[in-house]
């Protein structure tokens, strides 16, 4: 059975270090099936993506290059240092090509970009471009507090919708160039619960969410809920920063009547997700109808369940409006988007 690259890249994207890690380790991460995590990793050490360095007590594994990308680098080093790169191109990969290495380093954008046109025999120049007209269209796309306004999209798809705009601070997928610079940082800012990190996540959105409040006149903030316990959350973090604007918080729980927790992202059928959300997210709140505006802060987007069956549930409560935001998501609104966190 073939699996592809999409299935697979989540479980090389939890080698973050040179850390043998097990088949629990990964399941951990992911919240999948124990029995899927380890058809994968057969899968990955078959294409020699992966190799087993320890099989008592527990099979562990490693990536079989976790550098090779950097030797790529070094040995086409000369052939990419004269490309020619205008201000404006400088600037557009400072500003959005951000990425990890392997072994957790952070690379900008002359060590990444050429480094990955290198190892791919691509020329840079020509992915430039390609990069260049992508960003381009997302441009389009974004509105007056610099968010990616994917109210369409959410109003066209979901049923239903009782949202009033939906936005996010970035595009999780840049189509081949991978996660845009804020959602790369998220992302492993979630994965390594890295208390930095997540700052700096935090400092590249926040006056994005400042200018909503202001533009869209929003009287109150609500947070989604978490499903995984995390020592630090990116949303807590969040909160002791939104506290600056003096605005009240509306409390919203996760409840699991049944005392096992179900992530959203376990669960593969809309209808599941949808019955999920519906039955555990409790806005535990009176003064909800004491609002009008209220933003609906969330870090990922898991599915358009857990967002619309809450801004549903608000406006039961009484509030007018209910504006949605997320650090990334999908403009398309893609159903799988980010089940890799």
């Amino acid at each position: 059975m073939s699996y592809t690259y999409a299935s697979l890249k989540p479980v090389l994207d939890c080698f973050v270090s040179d850390e043998p890690l097990g088949a629990k380790d990964i399941t951990e991460k992911l919240w999948k099936d124990r029995s899927l995590i380890h058809r994968y990793l057969k899968e990955l050490v078959s294409q020699w993506k992966l190799i087993k360095v320890w099989a008592w007590p527990q099979t562990k594994y490693k990536l079989a290059q976790p550098r090779i990308w950097e030797k790529n680098w070094e040995s086409k080093h000369t052939k990419i240092v004269d490309i020619q790169l205008s201000y404006a191109d400088h600037k557009l990969l400072n500003d959005l090509f951000y990425k990890f290495s392997p072994d957790g380093k952070i690379l900008s954008w002359k060590e990444w970009f050429l480094a990955w046109c290198a190892s791919r025999n691509l020329d840079p120049q020509e992915k430039l471009i390609q990069f260049t007209n992508i960003s381009s269209y997302l441009e389009t796309q974004v509105n007056i507090c610099g968010m990616l306004d994917a109210t369409h999209a959410f109003q066209k798809n979901m049923p239903e919708s009782a949202l009033d705009m939906v936005m996010y601070a970035d595009q999780y997928k840049r189509m081949e160039f991978g996660r845009g610079k804020l959602a790369e940082m998220t992302f492993y800012a979630k994965q390594s619960q890295n208390i930095s990190l997540i700052n700096e996540a935090i400092s590249l959105i926040l006056p994005k969410i400042e200018c909503v409040l202001s533009e869209y006149r929003i009287d109150a903030i609500a947070l989604t809920p978490h499903s995984i316990k995390r020592t630090n959350q990116l949303l807590w973090v969040l909160k002791k920063k939104l506290k600056a604007f003096n605005l009240p918080f509306i409390n919203i729980i996760k409840y699991y009547p049944h005392r096992i927790p179900i992530p959203q992202k376990s669960l593969k059928k809309r209808e599941q997700r949808i019955k999920n959300a519906r039955e555990t997210i409790i806005v535990d709140d009176p003064t909800v109808k004491n609002y009008n505006n209220i933003l609906l802060i969330d870090d990922f987007v898991w599915s358009w369940a857990t967002l619309n069956e809450t801004a549903k549930k608000l406006k039961h409560e009484g509030a007018w409006v209910v504006i949605w935001c997320a650090f990334v998501g999908n403009t398309d609104l893609s159903y799988e988007v980010i089940n890799e966190v």
